[in-house]
């Protein structure tokens, strides 16, 4: 038996984090006090693709990069000061930062999602709970978004990283799809071809940061289509799709804020840090250069956030 990828054994030995998850809840419902329950490190600012979609090129500048014990300083006096649970490691392309990558899973065990295109070998970490692995469709469409080969780069790496570490690896793997306007249509593609290959998959729409953003989704007939067809997947597929019926309905219309202002947002909820280890405002994907870029809110797809106000959290 799992929950989200955890076994018995291993949600009995983190029986410490779930009391300090289970008091911050508790103190939010009871008394409005808001505490961060994730972590999100942008550990390194270098990208080896350029994607269409990547809200990250739009903000980017050019900085040093941190050592090892700064991000271990940042560590203590951030991620565990506050008592985060899950930790995702975000870039850019964080496997190009294996130190720091390793340095986060020794320090949260078991709680250290790892988000990449997948288009570089992956490393086996012991102690990691999952590689998110991002797939923008079928092979033909996120080779559009992302680079020529780079849908059969990542599935040839997926497949080396089972096949040198056992039957049970595929469990490492979970795959995120971020929906768009190019790849809406091939979601069922990605179900059929990625399943035999991985232990679960999570939906997302695209988050524009300008108006008029043709990447974008309108909420309407359409987008509502596609969210009723992954709700009827997930009645097939339970243990597969992570995302929760009260998430996927609250995507079909506008739920985060007005204009780039977070309001129902809950975007407290993930303490988010950027390559030099400052926080992200308004949220994981803004910025903490104040003349930054920054997410329609009013218009946000992300998964991150909508779950947590599909269990009725919010700003």
């Amino acid at each position: 038996m799992e929950i989200m990828g955890r076994g018995v054994r291993q949600i009995l030995a983190e029986s410490p984090c779930y009391f300090h998850i289970l008091t911050k809840f508790a103190g939010y419902r009871l008394f409005g006090k808001k505490s961060p329950l994730y972590g999100s490190a942008d550990i390194i600012n270098v990208c080896n693709l350029h994607c269409t979609h990547c809200y990250w090129w739009l903000n980017r500048k050019e900085n040093e990069e941190l050592s090892v014990s700064d991000w271990k300083k940042i560590i203590d006096e951030k991620f565990k000061k506050n008592h985060v649970f899950i930790i995702t490691l975000v870039g850019g392309e964080p496997t190009l930062r294996p130190d720091v990558v390793e340095l986060f899973i020794k320090e949260f065990p078991k709680r250290v999602c790892l988000v990449t295109n997948g288009t570089l070998p992956l490393k086996k970490y012991k102690d990691i709970y999952f590689y998110w692995i991002s797939i923008d469709g079928n092979q033909e469409i996120h080779n559009q978004i992302r680079g020529h080969n780079a849908h059969q780069t990542t599935k040839k790496n997926i497949l080396d990283y089972i096949q040198a570490n056992g039957p049970k690896a595929y469990k490492d793997i979970w795959i995120t799809m971020t929906i768009n306007s190019l790849n809406y249509t091939t979601i069922k593609d990605v179900m059929d071809g990625w399943r035999p290959y991985s232990n679960k998959i999570g939906f997302q729409f695209h988050t524009p940061f300008a108006k008029g953003d043709p990447l974008w989704m309108p909420f309407g007939p359409e987008r509502t289509k596609i969210i009723d067809e992954i709700i009827s997947l997930r009645e097939k597929y339970p243990d597969y799709i992570i995302n929760p019926p009260s998430q996927l309905e609250l995507m079909k219309k506008s739920w985060g804020g007005q204009g780039t202002t977070p309001i129902d947002c809950p975007t407290w909820a993930i303490l988010s840090v950027d390559h030099m280890g400052r926080e992200k405002r308004p949220c994981c994907i803004g910025s903490a250069e104040n003349d930054s870029m920054k997410p329609i809110c009013e218009e946000c797809g992300l998964g991150c956030y909508s779950v947590l106000v599909g269990f009725g959290m919010k700003g």
